[in-house]
């Protein structure tokens, strides 16, 4: 069985819910990534995507020098354990529509997974499986 604690990226980025839009595409930009986890008081808050960026900024015109993260993140943010099987993360997705989930312990990010990152997990496991000549379960 896989976990999430197997696939997930542990370097998380995270941003203040106090800083501009600007400040966020810009951390974005410089680290390649397509997220941010939203922390206040070291707990994760929310979570600002390329996407909640250009949907809910550039396309309506706002300024993001002045539009707050905290206006346009998603909150609550979805969170999974790092104990959490892959199949079990798959779910939280689907039923709270997301592709990136928060992975806590204790309230403390400890890393996120993405679509992206379920897929290469399941594909690893169905690879590993069918080497051996079993079906995963």
């Amino acid at each position: 069985m896989v976990f999430v604690r197997d696939v997930m990226t542990r370097s998380v980025i995270v941003i203040d819910p106090d800083r501009t839009i600007l400040e966020a595409a810009k951390r974005m930009a410089a680290k390649k990534i397509g997220g941010l986890v939203v922390v206040e008081h070291g707990r994760p808050i929310g979570l600002v995507t390329d996407r909640d960026i250009l949907w809910e900024v550039t396309s309506k015109g706002k300024d993001p020098g002045k539009v707050l993260v905290r206006d346009i993140m998603t909150s609550p943010v979805a969170t999974v354990s790092p104990l959490t099987t892959l199949r079990a993360a798959a779910r939280v997705m689907l039923e709270q529509n997301t592709r990136w989930v928060v992975v806590t312990r204790l309230d403390n990010v400890e890393g996120i997974i993405t679509a992206s990152d379920l897929t290469w997990g399941f594909l690893e496991t169905f690879a590993r499986a069918s080497k051996r000549g079993i079906a995963p379960k």
